[in-house]
């Protein structure tokens, strides 16, 4: 046992050794000094982007982007090709795309092909472009000197995004209000035709925009807005929940003053009637 695993030791140890150096030595991989030149004619990257296309409509801030890449390189002359990544104008940074098909490959396999398909998601309403870039790269020898190409290109397409209404309150939930009103003050992605609320559960009220709830309960209230835009895309904001703590009108005060002023008045007038006399 022990005999028969010396020589698979050797082996792993050839292996290791080796391999790098049959990966390094590859012109297309390897490293050193080089001439840059324009990429030769008969060679070239090829992108065909799938989807989005020009102007297509997408609900909801999702775009479903699919594209493929290959190489026309009849010379063999180029490395891998891939993508370097996409960008909206919605977007910070440049992001990169998750690859599908075409990643398996070893050592010194070179992939002229790779296909993409992913969704991206939470894309703001409006019209919008998106640019994917894809790079190759090759190297051979031209009068004993190494020479390197590159080939980037990118795809634009624009394309726009309907969605539904996003509403946002501006009060925080459970806030309160020591006055028998509370501003129902929100905020609404994009413009809308028709508003509405909901106070407590009862039918939807018309809205035009900000406002001040009035003739509040001392109690627990809740309110919903409602939204819909003018392509018939409807938003409903969360529940907004509120506390009304307004002083309470006492009776008891006023019925007490106006008794006094009436007798007084009683008073009053009894007083005049004695100095007629």
């Amino acid at each position: 046992m022990r005999k028969s695993a010396v020589p698979l030791l050797i082996l792993v140890f050839i292996g290791l050794t080796v391999t790098p150096t049959l990966v390094f030595a590859n012109p297309l991989l390897g490293g050193g000094p080089y001439e840059t030149v324009p990429a030769p004619a008969n060679t070239d990257l090829i992108f065909n982007l799938v989807s989005p296309t020009e102007n297509t409509l997408h609900e909801n801030g999702t775009v479903n982007v699919c594209f493929n890449m290959r190489v026309v390189d009849p010379d063999e002359l180029c490395g891998n090709v891939y993508a370097t990544g996409y960008q909206g104008d919605w977007m910070q940074a440049k992001a990169q795309c998750p690859l599908v098909e075409g990643d398996t490959y070893f050592q010194t396999q070179i992939v002229h092909f790779r296909r993409y398909n992913f969704t991206v998601g939470d894309v703001p309403f409006g019209e919008h472009t998106l640019n994917v870039t894809a790079h190759t790269q090759g190297r051979y020898m031209k009068d004993d000197t190494e020479c390197h190409f590159e080939i980037d290109k990118t795809v634009s397409v624009k394309f726009f995004v309907h969605a539904n209404p996003v509403i946002t309150f501006l009060s925080a939930q459970n806030a309160n209000s020591s006055e028998p009103s509370f501003p129902l003050n929100f905020t609404v992605d994009h413009a809308v035709s028709e508003m509405n609320y909901s106070l407590d559960g009862q039918e939807p009220q018309p809205l035009t925009g900000n406002t001040t709830l009035t003739d509040l309960t001392s109690d627990h209230h809740n309110v919903t807005v409602y939204a819909t835009d003018e392509y018939g895309y409807s938003g409903i904001s969360d529940t907004l929940f509120f506390n009304v703590d307004a002083p309470k009108f006492s009776v008891a005060p006023f019925i007490a003053a106006s008794i006094i002023a009436l007798i007084s008045a009683a008073g009053l007038l009894v007083y005049f009637r004695k100095r007629k006399r």
